[in-house]
C-alpha cells in the first residue's frame, strides 16, 4: 500500500487526517459576513416586491459556496425576502421601490437565495436560508440588493442585519 502522508516544505511527511472510516478529511476556511441592510426607510410602507434597501458589496472570496443566508428580523415581521446576488455592481433600484433589474446587470447574475423559513422569539425572528450557492469569477466580492415578499413597515432602530456564510 502507498504512503498518502503529504511532504512539507521542509520534505518532512506531513500526516493526512482520515475520518472513522477511513475517508480523506478535507479542511476549508468558512468566511461568516455580517451586514445591516442598507438604505432601509422606516415607517415606510413597502409592497411585495420592492427592493427592500439599496445595493451593498460583500467582500467574499472570488469564488466559493454560500451555505447560510440568515436574515436577522429585528422588527418581528417575518416577512419572506430575496437576495439577489450579482458578480459586480449593477445599476441599484431605488429603496422601496419596484425592483428592476436591467438586461445588462441580468447578465452577471450570480443567482437569487430565498429566506422563506423563520423562527419566532418573543421580540424578534431569524429568517435563514440554506442555499448552497456556489460561485466564481467574483473577483471584487458579491454585490446584492434584497427584495422584499411582504408588505413590511421597519420601526426605527429595528433595521434588519443579515450574515452571509461561504465555504
Amino acid at each position: 500500500m502507498s504512503d498518502i502522508r503529504g511532504v512539507g516544505p521542509t520534505g518532512s511527511p506531513l500526516d493526512i487526517s482520515v475520518t472513522a472510516l477511513g475517508d480523506v478529511f478535507v479542511d476549508g476556511r468558512v468566511y461568516r459576513w455580517l451586514q445591516a441592510i442598507p438604505g432601509i426607510g422606516t415607517g415606510a410602507a413597502y409592497a411585495s416586491g420592492d427592493a427592500f434597501g439599496t445595493s451593498f458589496s460583500l467582500s467574499l472570496p472570488a469564488r466559493g459556496t454560500i451555505s447560510v443566508v440568515l436574515f436577522l428580523d429585528y422588527d418581528n415581521e417575518g416577512l419572506n425576502k430575496e437576495l439577489v446576488l450579482f458578480s459586480r455592481p449593477v445599476t441599484e433600484t431605488a429603496d422601496n421601490a419596484a425592483f428592476a433589474v436591467s438586461d445588462a446587470g441580468l447578465r452577471f447574475t450570480v443567482g437569487v437565495v430565498s429566506v422563506e423559513q423563520w423562527y419566532g422569539f418573543a421580540n424578534n425572528q431569524i429568517g435563514i436560508a440554506n442555499p448552497a450557492l456556489s460561485y466564481s469569477g467574483a473577483e471584487g466580492g458579491l454585490y446584492g440588493q434584497w427584495v422584499t415578499r411582504g408588505a413590511d413597515n421597519i420601526a426605527a432602530g429595528a433595521i434588519p442585519e443579515f450574515v452571509v456564510v461561504v465555504v
